[in-house]
């Protein structure tokens, strides 16, 4: 079982999921601004459509507020995927061959979302951050990623750079249920056939559009209190929220995180199969001669 969990295989799995996720993420990351200014920002005007909202950023604070915090974001998602990935494809791997269902699958997406949530959540706290840095009059700025790690442990405690790890445990179901449907559409719809560039990008869209609907509320809630130095119960944020804007409060931004969450995914998914595709490939073809 142990050859099996550190084998080359799961690694260049990984290295796909982590490669992939960083691609995907540069080439929407404007929207990732736009959602995030939604969830956040105080005092703006929150009717703005994804577009109307990227605009308005780039004309306020040129393309550098377009793409802030992208360093810290690509980190964030290069390590947190890469764990992801390894840990859900190590999982897989344990099992008998044949054995593959819906419930083994979001089994092993939990475990794997567990893990990574637990790692890189102090990573998570510090980018949200950064993102926000100068937006609202109570941000705080940092130079980069260490330093922020650094100044929230010795401003505000250990406990800070866990700030939403509740909500975010809680959100290991975005994930869970995104591969969980991406697995189960591949095995559906392109069982016994190559799964090509267009058929990946569309099954990894459709399974994020489902996951992210499901979830957006808790995301909503999980971005005010990694956000905050405060640490308060979660209920707490959430009737912050509410407070402030009703039950609409808990989809706000959800326009611009749909579009972002889907184009990232299809490209995402599309990258990872390629790319272990194109590794493997290579791989037996070195092996063949």
């Amino acid at each position: 079982m142990s050859s099996n969990i550190f084998s080359f295989h799961t690694f260049v799995q990984a290295v796909s999921g982590a490669t992939g996720s960083v691609s995907a993420q540069l080439l929407t990351m404007p929207l990732t601004t736009s959602f995030t200014r939604a969830q956040l920002e105080d005092g703006r005007a929150r009717k703005q459509g994804p577009l109307d909202t990227i605009i308005r950023i780039f004309q306020e604070e040129g393309l550098q507020g377009v793409y802030k915090g992208a360093v810290s974001t690509c980190l964030c998602i290069a390590v947190s995927n890469f764990v992801y990935f390894y840990s859900f494809h190590a999982l897989k791997s344990t099992r008998k061959s044949g054995d593959q269902k819906p419930s083994t699958d979001l089994l092993y997406a939990c475990i794997a979302g567990s893990l990574n949530v637990l790692i890189t959540n102090p990573m998570w706290v510090v980018n949200s951050r950064l993102r926000m840095a100068g937006v609202n009059d109570n941000s705080v700025r940092y130079t980069g990623q260490l330093d922020g790690l650094l100044r929230i442990y010795r401003e505000e405690g250990l406990q800070a750079l866990w700030n939403g790890t509740k909500a975010s445990l809680i959100l290991v179901s975005n994930p869970a249920i995104k591969f969980t449907v991406y697995e189960f559409l591949k095995r559906r719809f392109a069982k016994g056939i190559a799964l090509t560039a267009n058929r990946a990008f569309v099954l990894g869209a459709c399974a994020t559009a489902i996951a992210t609907l499901i979830t957006y509320p808790i995301q909503m809630v999980q971005a005010k209190a990694r956000n905050s130095p405060e640490q308060l119960a979660l209920n707490k944020f959430a009737l912050q929220i509410y407070r402030k804007n009703g039950l609409i409060g808990f989809f706000r931004g959800l326009d611009s995180k749909l579009l972002q969450a889907m184009l990232a995914s299809g490209f995402m998914f599309l990258a990872y199969e390629k790319i272990a595709h194109f590794v493997f490939r290579i791989l037996t073809l070195y092996h063949n001669k």
